[in-house]
């Protein structure tokens, strides 16, 4: 059986290609066949159908700044379950070296049918991968819940070159926004699978009032990663307004609870899994 891991730029550029070999090995699978690519806006349209131009512009706007600007690297594998495989080597890969959503080292297909399409789209010319992958289906992935065309509100090339630093290593976290009146309580926000990244700061930037779009990205972000952070402090009525705005626009990983700060804490939570802080209270 054959599948594939693609090495993002990431991997070449810190020098983690022969970890992924040795993980690939340790699995029981072999690497027919290599080839660098350089991928283009087109080609992160065509593997990544999820996303949309208008729904979805900050993704397709980190994906492009991601993926386009230094080579890739294709690995071709083979052996028996190749395709489980090459899901669990991703995971075991990112878990060790993975320090974002936009810098997480590889990719390799969750679905035959992406697979399918996937991986002919990136293979290369040579005999090795002459063979195509095949599968029942390769339809395009299932669209992801879409958020507010956000280029009418800033200039996303900008904003992504504004973060494009603070996303490439361990993110630091982000001061929550401030609300009205003493900070006493706390909106938490945590992970939520349910929403994409355009749909998940969508609603936290409407819901809190006078934030920058750039800090909604942060904390919504920052959030996700350590999957219990507060987002927004503030009085207790100012708090549960902020959460009630994201209630209403389907963000159901989100509750509210006391402000502690614990800067120690929430700094070790975006670096060490054995040190989580509180996880999101849940919603009222």
């Amino acid at each position: 059986m054959n599948a594939f891991l693609l090495l993002k730029p990431d991997c070449l550029r810190r020098g983690l290609t022969g970890d992924v070999e040795r993980t690939v090995a340790r699995a029981g699978l072999s690497i027919d066949c290599r080839h660098r690519i350089r991928l283009t806006p087109d080609d992160t349209r065509f593997l990544w159908t999820e996303y949309t131009d208008a729904g979805h512009v900050l993704a397709r706007a980190f994906l492009d700044r991601y993926l386009c600007g230094e080579p890739s690297e294709v690995l071709r594998v083979s052996g028996p379950d190749a395709f489980e495989k090459v899901r669990k080597i991703k995971r075991s890969v990112r878990s060790r070296h993975a320090l974002g959503l936009f810098a997480n080292v590889v990719h390799a297909a969750e679905r035959p049918g992406e697979l399918a399409r996937q991986g002919n789209h990136l293979s290369g010319r040579c005999a090795a991968c002459a063979e195509p992958f095949a599968a029942a289906a390769a339809d395009p992935n299932p669209a992801r819940p879409a958020g507010d065309d956000l280029r009418a509100h800033a200039d996303i090339p900008r904003l992504v070159d504004e973060l494009w630093p603070k996303l490439q290593v361990d993110l630091e976290p982000p001061a929550p926004h401030r609300l009205d009146g003493e900070p006493v309580a706390a909106v938490y926000l945590g992970g939520d699978r349910a929403h994409s990244l355009d749909s998940g700061v969508t609603a936290v930037w409407r819901a809190l009032p006078g934030a920058r779009l750039a800090d909604a990205v942060l904390l919504t972000m920052f959030a996700d990663r350590v999957d219990g952070y507060p987002i927004a402090v503030g009085a207790p009525d100012a708090v549960h307004r902020c959460h009630r705005a994201l209630r209403d626009h389907g963000i159901r990983s989100c509750g509210v609870g006391p402000y502690d700060p614990l800067p120690a804490e929430w700094r070790h939570a975006a670096t060490d899994p054995a040190h989580r802080p509180p996880a999101a209270r849940p919603a009222r």
